[in-house]
């Protein structure tokens, strides 16, 4: 269960960046321009190292379905 809510957490924190992000290459969130790019760069650094940890969890064998364990 705990894993479960770890992945809600975890799914909703990247829509939320993904949103900031959006509203960022939009310009609709209302930043300094000298924060912008600072923002932008942030979001998509917490979003691949996000991905490089979910990327890694689906390639452990534990989790294959062709494992012969």
């Amino acid at each position: 269960m705990a894993v479960t809510a770890a992945k809600s957490v975890m799914a909703f924190r990247v829509l939320t960046m993904a949103v900031d992000l959006c509203r960022l290459t939009t310009r609709t969130m209302n930043v300094n321009a000298g924060h912008e790019r600072t923002s932008k760069a942030r979001i998509i650094h917490q979003i691949q190292l996000i991905r490089g940890i979910t990327e890694k969890n689906l390639k452990s064998p534990h989790y294959t379905s062709d494992s012969t364990n």
